[in-house]
This record gives structure tokens, sequence and C-alpha cells, in this order.
């Protein structure tokens, strides 16, 4: 059942300005010039022709000219249909919307309608209206607007008062009737429940009974069930507290929010724009986070309201973000551990990009943050070579896709982090050991000016009873001390400042019996001489 609070009976009041006559007012407004004698009359006006500038003229309602007024589509998302004299169209941005049209929007639509007057309305998802009276009183600003939810949702930004004339009602099961400069929320179930929520001004709800109206003020709803009348006003539940704090976003967005022990549900909005009249995409949830769907880089706004058990929804948060999310990272290849320099440089490798990118940004860094960053390089190519330059260690690497565009460039989100370890071979010092006399030298290949050689000498071939360990820099190539003893001896060299260090050479064996075999063939030598 559809009722409505009809539009006061109260003259218009119209306030003259320079220049103006009661003729040209009459011609200007007047659906006949007839009524310039009566109208001077009733206002009692002694000279039409010089009329006071800020004098008023009040003028009957029923003379004022009276035209059809259409309706207008400002923005449209997904796809939606208006219905014509029975004939279901597609709706378009260019669809002038008339009395008796309606419009649907889909699963995952949205439109926004502009009336005459400047008001407008915002159709959610699987929303279906039917604009049952559209009309304006000529150039008085004055418009009668009176549209039917026959499900869904939608919400309306309503222009301030012009006059009597001026008429906004959005029914349901319930008629309501808003004051003009009102924002509100009109939803409507497959049962016929229907929700009213104010976020500014407010609105005169009737249900059945048209004489019993209840006033719905600022932060307040109320649910209206067939055959019921509406329930008395309840605050609307507060806004959600976001607890995500991030606001640039690489991947998409995840929102959460404190769970409110008042809400049943949740609904979070997404929007071009902070003033929620574009609606990109909306969804429902029990949960306390959700992530956004695939979005084209940009700054977007999304809000977040609580819905209570009485399905009615509450105030709303509202934040902006920013998505960097193309052209999309590259796959990179994976490294092995160690990755060797010297004179086997490695390069770091990724795959194509696959949204057409024509350069890459590699980053290296000392830690996975890349808040020290070590190396940032552009290039055309899918791989670059590591250089002596850098220094030996652990790091870590990304790659992101650069795409030219007409205005710049598009540079889209890092890639995956991958670790490597910079490191180069040391080739083990070539030590040889030899034995005079108990006196025991040892020599070694020379060694670099960045590199220091550690020789040990220990009692046994494991090295666990140490006798000695020299750490050599290259200004030193041979070593010698006494022993008497049996001895095990072996070096390796090492990058000066670094944990980069070769392998220990081979173990050299200096025995007793050695000294031994050598005294005995001396003295046999000696004896053959003689």
């Amino acid at each position: 059942m559809q009722l409505a609070v009809s539009a006061e009976k109260k003259p218009w009041v119209y306030v003259v300005t320079n220049g103006d006559s009661l003729w040209n007012i009459s011609s200007k407004f007047l659906t006949s010039i007839d009524y310039y004698t009566q109208l001077q009359q009733l206002n009692n006006i002694k000279y039409p022709k010089r009329m006071k500038p800020g004098s008023v003229i009040r003028i009957p309602m029923e003379w004022i000219k009276h035209t059809p007024a259409s309706a207008q589509i400002s923005f449209l998302k997904g796809d939606s249909q208006f219905l014509r004299n029975k004939v279901l169209s597609p709706l378009t941005s260019t669809t002038k919307l008339v009395l008796g049209d309606e419009i649907r929007t889909g699963d995952n639509g949205s439109a926004t309608v502009v009336f005459a007057d400047g008001s407008e309305m915002v159709l959610f998802k699987n929303t279906i209206v039917a604009f049952d009276h559209l009309s304006s009183y000529g150039k008085t600003g004055m418009v009668d607007t009176r549209i039917r939810v026959i499900q869904g949702k939608v919400e309306t930004n309503a222009q301030k008062n012009k006059g009597p004339g001026s008429r906004l009602d959005i029914s349901t099961p319930s008629a309501i009737s808003s004051v003009r400069g009102t924002v509100y929320r009109v939803s409507n179930t497959g049962e016929n429940i229907s929700t009213v929520e104010v976020i500014e001004g407010s609105v005169a709800v009737a249900g059945e009974k048209p004489d019993n109206t209840i006033s719905v003020a600022t932060g307040q709803g109320t649910r209206i069930e067939k055959g019921e009348e509406p329930t008395k006003p309840v605050a609307l539940l507060a806004p959600p507290t976001i607890t995500t704090t991030q606001t640039f976003f690489e991947k998409l967005p995840e929102i959460q929010w404190i769970k409110n022990t008042k809400a049943e549900s949740y609904n979070l909005q997404l929007s071009e724009n902070n003033n929620f009249k574009s609606i990109l995409w909306s969804q429902s949830t029990s949960a306390t986070s959700m992530v956004l769907p695939q979005l084209s880089d940009g700054v977007y706004f999304y809000r977040v309201t609580a819905i209570d058990t009485l399905g009615i929804e509450g105030l709303p948060v509202v934040k902006q973000l920013t998505v960097n999310l193309a052209p999309s990272a590259p796959k990179l290849i994976h490294t092995a551990e160690k990755i060797l320099g010297d004179n086997k440089l490695s390069s770091l490798e990724w795959n194509i990009s696959t949204d057409g990118a024509n350069r890459y940004q590699i980053e290296i860094a000392k830690d996975k943050e890349f808040t020290q960053n070590v190396l940032k390089q552009t290039t055309t190519d899918t791989q670059i070579q590591l250089t002596q330059e850098l220094a030996f260690g652990d790091y870590f690497w990304r790659v992101s896709s650069i795409k030219d565009i007409q205005n710049g460039v598009d540079k889209g989100p890092a890639s995956e982090v991958l670790a490597f370890n910079w490191k180069t071979i040391i080739t083990a010092p070539n030590c040889k050991a030899e034995v005079e006399s108990n006196n025991v030298s040892i020599r070694w290949s020379p060694i670099e000016n960045d590199q220091t050689a550690t020789i040990q000498v220990a009692q046994d071939a494991e090295f666990t009873q140490m006798i000695k360990t020299y750490q050599l820099d290259s200004n030193t190539s041979t070593i010698a001390f006494d022993s008497s003893e049996e001895v095990f001896v072996r070096c390796k060299l090492s990058l000066n400042n670094t944990a980069i260090e070769s392998e220990w050479g081979n173990t050299q064996h200096i025995s007793q019996l050695d000294k031994g075999i050598l005294s005995m063939f001396g003295f046999l030598l000696l004896v053959i001489l003689i």
C-alpha cells in the first residue's frame, strides 16, 4: 500500500528583485496572464510597474505553471535496466527518466539519479524503484517528486525546500516525506519490511494510517513491517572503529575493524569520492574484515557501517585509500642460496611482464623492509649482473614493472622479496711445511692485500689439540718455529672485514720418523763418502 503526505496548500511567496513588474512576474510564473489583475488585488499592489525590491508577493499554487519533469543519470555502474511502457531496456548514462519509469539495478550495479531540483538518489545493487510523480512548477524551482522503492535500498540527499510545492516522498509499505536538506536511507525487503535511517535532518514516516506519523531525527532509524506502525526511533549504531592503518596498497586491500557487540552484520562500500554518490562496490559480512575487489590504480574512499538486529544500518565511518596494482610485478626466478662472485659474476633474473611493461626497477637492500637500499636501478632487460662493487654479505631483492603511459610512467607494485648471499670463492693457499733440525718452516703462495692467511699447528690431525694459530697479512710469506714434537699444519685465507673465507688446504704431517730418516740418510751418505 502506498501512502503519501500531501504538500500543503500554502501560497508560494515570491521576493521582488530590481526591475520586476507584476506583468513580467505573471508572464514568467503563471499559467495565464489573466491572473495579473487578481494577483494585484490579492497583494494590494498600488504600483504594479514600479515594484519595490525586497517586497513579497503571495501567489496561489493553483495559478503557477505546472509541467512534467524528468530525472537524469549522473553515475552508472554495472548492468542496470529501466522499464517504460512494459518494455525493458538497458539503462545508460544518457537515459532521461520520466513519470511511470522503473529502474532495476543488477547484482553488481548501482546508479545515481538527479532530480529536477538537484536532489540526488543513490540506488544500491539489486534495487527496483518506480517514478510515480515527476513534475515542476515552472521556473519557481519547486519540484514535486514521488518515488516508490519496490525492492532494495536507496540513499537520498534532498535539496532544501524552495516553497510549498517542493516535495520529495519515497514510499515503500510506509510513506516517507522528507524535510528538504535531509540525507537518509530507505530500504524494502522481499517480505515488505522497510527501514528508514536518517543521517542528517529529519524524516516523517507513516505506516498504514497516515495520521499516525512519527518523526525520525538525525542519527535515528525505524523499522516498518507491512500492516504495522513504524517502530519507535532507535539510535543508529556508531561508526565502526577501523583498525587498518595502511592507506597505500600494492596488493588487494584488506579492511579490518573492531567488533560491535550490538551489530549483527556490517556493510562495506567503495566509491570514487567521499560523498559516495558513485558506488563502485558494496558487500555485507558478519565478519570484522573484508578484502576489496580488483581495482584500477587510483584513489578511493570506503565506508563501513554496522547493522543491528532489526536490520537498521548505522552511521558510516569514511576512510581514503590508494591502490597501485598495475602493471603487475614480474615473477622472480629463484637463485641459489649462494651467488658466486670473483670471476664468476652472477645475475638476478625475472620473467617478462604480462602487463606490457617496457622497463623494470630492481631494488637490492640489506633488510626485508628495504630501508637500507644499496641499489635501485632501472633496466629494459629481465636480468641484472652483480658486480664486485657489491659488498659481500646477505641481501634482499625485488622488482617492479614500469609502463610508459600518455602522461608519464606507471610504476606497479613490487614483486615478492627473495634473499641471496653475495659471496666470492677464495682459493685455499698453497702451503708447504718443511723441517730441519727441529726447525719447522711454513711457506705459502702470495696473497692479496685484502686477504689474511690463517695457519694452524696442532698435535693431532683433527686440530683439537692446538699448538699455535697464526694470523698473517700479505706482507708475510713464511714462518718458522722450533718443534721436537710430531705436528700437523694447515692453512686457509679470509677476506678482510668479512666472513668470507676459503676452505682449509691439505693437512701436512711433520713427524719424528721423518726427522730420524733424514738423520740416518745423512749418516749413511757420510760413511759411503769415506
